[in-house]
C-alpha cells in the first residue's frame, strides 16, 4: 500500500456515498428526516460537511497506517492526505465563521443569545459526553480497572477532558489518540462562541469607544484563559475569517450572481485542487486564501456541478459532527484492535485495506445511528429547554404586570 496514492482516498469515499445511499434506501427514517429538513438556505454547505468530515477520517486513516509501519505518529507525507485533515479542518471553522456571522448581520440586536447559548450546548455534548465515557471505560478495560490515580487527579482529567482537553487518563498513554485527538478542534469552536458576542459589539452593534476597548479585552482575556497548546493558534483562528468574509460577500447580489456560474464552480474546483496539492499545511495565508476563494462560492450557492446536492452527499453532512468525533475511535478500534483479537498483521496492506473498508461502511453506519438516536433527540431537548424558560420568563412578566396594576 502506498500512502501517496489518490485512488486510496478516490475508494474511500465512493465507498462511504455508497453506504449512504444504502442507508437511504433501507431506512425510511433517514429519507423521511431528509424530506422534513428539505433544502435549506445554504445546501451546499450541508453538502460540502460530509465531504470535510469524511476526510479527516481519510487523513487519519494514512496516519494510522504509517504509525503501524514505523511507531511514528506524523502527517502523511502526500499533500493531498496531508491537507484532508488540515484543509478540512480549515474548512469547517469557515462554515462556522459564515453561519454565525451571517446570523448576527441578519437579526442585528434582535439576535437571540439564549437560544445561541443552548443549541450550542445541546449541539456539542450530547454526543460528546457517550464518547468521553467511552474513552474512559476503554481506558480501565485495557488497564484492568486498576486505579493508578488519586481521585483528585482523576477529577481533575475528566473536568479537562468536559472542556476538549485530552490529558492522559489514569497514566495511560497518549489516551487522545484512541480518537485521534480531534477534540482540540472543538475547543477552538467554543472559543469563537464565546468571542462572538463580543465580536458583534465591536464590528456590528458598534457602541462607544469605551464599549469597544472593553469587548476587545474580553475577547483576549478569552484568548489568554483557554491556554491553546498549538504554537500556530493565531494561523488557526484566522481560518474562521474566511467564512465571516463569505456573510458579507453573500450580501453582495452581484457577488452571488458570479459565485454561481459555471466559471466560478471552475474557479471553485481549482482553487481547491491547487490548495490540496500544492501545500502540506493549510493554516498558512496562501492555502487559506486559496481555501477561502472556494468557500465563499459555496456559500453563494454553487453546488459545483452537482457535487454537492446528492441525498447520499446530503445524509453525510447531516451525520458529518458524528463522523467527526467518532470516526478515531472506530479506526482504532477496527485497525489496532481488531487485528490483535484476529491475530493477523495490519502493517500487511492485504489486511490493513480490507479493515479500512469495512470501517468505512460501519463508521458510516454508526454515524447515521448516533445522529438519530443522540444527536437529533439531544437538538430536540436543547429547543425543549429553550422554550420552557421562554415560557417561564413570559409567565414571570404576566405576573409582574398584574403585580404593576
Amino acid at each position: 500500500m502506498n500512502e501517496t496514492n489518490p485512488l486510496i482516498a478516490l475508494a474511500a469515499y465512493a465507498l462511504a456515498i455508497a453506504s449512504a445511499a444504502l442507508l437511504l434506501r433501507a431506512v425510511p427514517t433517514i429519507t423521511r428526516h431528509l424530506q422534513h429538513a428539505g433544502e435549506s438556505r445554504f445546501a451546499s454547505i450541508d453538502g460540502l460537511r460530509g465531504y470535510l468530515a469524511f476526510g479527516v477520517f481519510v487523513h487519519h486513516s494514512i496516519i494510522t497506517w504509517i504509525f503501524l509501519r514505523t511507531g511514528v505518529i506524523d502527517f502523511p507525507p502526500n499533500n493531498l492526505y496531508a491537507m484532508l485533515g488540515q484543509g478540512s479542518v480549515a474548512l469547517f471553522f469557515m462554515i462556522t465563521g459564515f453561519l454565525f456571522w451571517d446570523r448576527l448581520l441578519t437579526h442585528g440586536h434582535r439576535h437571540d443569545w439564549l437560544a445561541f447559548g443552548i443549541s450550542r450546548v445541546f449541539r456539542l455534548y450530547p454526543l460528546y459526553l457517550p464518547l468521553m465515557l467511552l474513552v474512559f471505560v476503554t481506558v480501565f478495560h485495557l488497564q484492568g480497572w486498576e486505579l493508578k490515580e488519586p481521585g483528585s487527579q482523576l477529577a481533575r482529567q475528566v473536568l479537562a477532558w468536559l472542556t476538549f482537553d485530552r490529558p492522559d487518563i489514569n497514566r495511560y498513554p497518549q489516551t487522545g489518540m484512541l480518537i485521534s485527538n480531534v477534540t482540540w478542534t472543538l475547543a477552538y469552536e467554543v472559543f469563537f462562541y464565546l468571542a462572538l458576542p463580543l465580536a458583534g459589539m465591536v464590528f456590528i452593534y458598534r457602541g462607544s469607544w469605551r464599549q469597544v476597548l472593553l469587548c476587545l479585552v474580553g475577547i483576549y482575556a478569552l484568548y489568554q484563559a483557554v491556554g491553546w497548546e498549538h504554537s500556530l493558534k493565531k494561523h488557526f483562528l484566522a481560518s474562521f475569517l474566511g467564512g465571516i468574509a463569505a456573510a458579507y460577500w453573500i450580501r453582495r447580489p452581484q457577488l452571488v450572481a458570479w459565485s454561481r456560474t459555471r466559471t466560478a464552480g471552475i474557479v471553485a474546483l481549482l482553487a481547491l485542487a491547487i490548495a490540496f496539492t500544492a501545500f502540506n499545511r493549510a493554516f498558512k495565508a496562501p492555502p487559506l486564501l486559496l481555501l477561502g476563494l472556494f468557500f465563499v462560492i459555496v456559500a453563494s450557492g454553487n453546488s459545483l456541478f452537482g457535487a454537492l446536492k446528492p441525498r447520499s452527499i446530503r445524509w453525510m453532512g447531516e451525520i458529518s459532527y458524528s463522523t467527526y468525533l467518532l470516526h478515531g475511535f472506530v479506526l482504532w478500534a477496527m485497525v489496532q484492535r481488531l487485528p490483535l483479537w484476529l491475530q493477523v498483521d495490519a502493517r500487511d496492506a492485504w489486511v490493513y485495506l480490507p479493515l479500512l473498508a469495512v470501517c468505512t461502511c460501519l463508521l458510516i453506519l454508526i454515524s447515521s445511528l448516533t445522529f438519530l438516536y443522540i444527536e437529533r433527540p439531544g437538538i430536540a431537548l436543547g429547543k425543549t429547554l429553550l422554550n420552557r424558560l421562554r415560557q417561564r420568563k413570559e409567565s414571570q412578566k404576566r405576573l409582574a404586570q398584574k403585580v404593576a396594576r
